[in-house]
């Protein structure tokens, strides 16, 4: 809580004055510890942060959000039991999506750059079921999915990263920007959640299902590999 605050009042700071970047990255998942021993299985996903460094300071902060998957499942099914031979497909995919706040300290300069980061938010793990047709909708007008478990959980970590200049581009505002490569690994430590792995929905012939849900700590490792766009 302490961390928020910090970074809340150090972000209404330089609001004015600092220099923004956006980082757009591919990430992998590898759980670690009980984690990996109730998932057992790595995932994948895409981030997209914002950074506002203030100028001629190492100190930078901002904000990211993440979404990934760590298991994938599809079949074809019949339509309804009183429709069973038009077939659909369904998917069912296990997923989780974060919010994020960074502080990092940066080397302010120079065409490489290292970096170590500070992060503090949440991990919302949840396990989604949906018509694979687009052409299926339901009352409401929106295509036909379900969360089928859900839960949230309180996440830390730490990470160091480097930043290297790949070119440069004129803003809008005549000021000039940069593209660099960025690469990092983070771990991230969260509490303990319940959530839904491959094979955990048992579906019987009379349309209902069970759930066996599994619990543990989030600690996972992410690397992260992508481009960061300066202005």
């Amino acid at each position: 809580m302490r961390f928020l605050l910090l970074l809340a009042a150090l972000l209404a700071s330089v609001a004015v004055s600092a220099q923004p970047s956006v980082t757009v990255s591919g990430f992998a998942a590898v759980p670690q510890g009980s984690f990996a021993d109730a998932l057992g299985t790595a995932g994948g996903g895409l981030a997209v942060g914002a950074i506002y460094s203030v100028p001629g300071s190492p100190v930078a902060v901002g904000l990211e959000g993440t979404a990934a998957i760590y298991g994938y499942e599809r079949r074809n099914v019949p339509l309804s039991l009183t429709i069973p031979d038009v077939r659909v497909g369904v998917t069912t995919s296990n997923n989780f999506a974060q919010g994020l706040a960074v502080l990092r300290l940066q080397v302010p300069r120079g065409a490489v750059r290292p970096y170590l980061d500070g992060v503090a938010g949440v991990t919302y793990l949840f396990t989604e079921t949906s018509v694979g047709d687009d052409d299926y909708y339901s009352d409401y007008g929106e295509p036909l999915s379900s969360v089928n478990y859900d839960d949230v959980a309180f996440t830390t970590g730490a990470g160091v990263g480097v930043q290297v200049r790949l070119g440069s581009f004129d803003t809008d505002e005549g000021r000039p920007g940069t593209v660099a490569l960025d690469a990092r690994v983070r771990y991230l430590s969260g509490t303990e959640a319940t959530f839904l792995g491959r094979g955990d929905i048992e579906r019987y012939r009379d349309g209902t299902i069970a759930l066996t849900p599994r619990r543990s700590r989030t600690d996972f490792l992410a690397p992260h590999l992508g481009v960061t766009f300066s202005f």
